[in-house]
């Protein structure tokens, strides 16, 4: 494959502490993770409360409380990975190199010594947070990260994103007009 041009150029590793910062079903994850303490704690109270009374203490129910809450607490570290070892089976996991060329984005998954371009014309729109940039279409997006930027200026990013698809969007639709 010949070497392209690329007006930017970033790096960035998916691994366990990039899907922490960024997938966006860890934090509720974490917040129903506090909810389901709740039940356990309960029961641990219903424990001290009937040692207390009684003298004798439950121990199947004392084991059971402690089995749900060290589960509760295991469930976000579980999902987390769930969802890695999903990348891995697509084979997307691992240090990435990405490169914004004047057609599409290159990224390079280096672990597996592969190659995916996705043609600008490909996608509706770009979109940001402060992870990185998107380029979203139905049933896909691609991941553009702010984090190391290795060749070109980060705060020109979006504007290039923008500029290119709508170049694409305006190229496919003249023949319409010209019929």
């Amino acid at each position: 494959m010949e070497e392209k041009t690329a007006a930017f150029r970033m790096e960035m590793d998916v691994n366990e502490a990039y899907l922490r910062e960024t997938w966006e079903f860890y934090p509720k994850a974490r917040r129903v993770t506090r909810l389901l303490a709740l039940v356990p704690a309960a029961g641990l109270l219903a424990v001290g409360f009937t040692w207390a009374s009684t003298g004798e203490a439950p121990m199947g129910f004392l084991m059971v409380a402690l089995l749900f809450l060290a589960f509760d607490l295991y469930l976000p570290r579980l999902a987390m990975r769930q969802t890695l070892s999903n990348y891995r089976r697509y084979q997307a996991d691992g240090p990435r190199r990405i490169a914004l060329t004047e057609d599409g984005v290159e990224t390079e998954l280096v672990k597996y010594g592969k190659t995916l371009f996705h043609a600008y014309a490909d996608f509706d729109r770009v979109e940001e947070d402060s992870h990185g940039w998107y380029l979203i279409r139905p049933g896909q997006r691609v991941v553009i990260p702010k984090g190391k930027c290795t060749q070109g200026d980060p705060d020109q990013v979006r504007p290039f994103l923008e500029e290119r698809l709508a170049a694409c969007h305006a190229a496919l639709e003249e023949p319409e007009e010209d019929e």
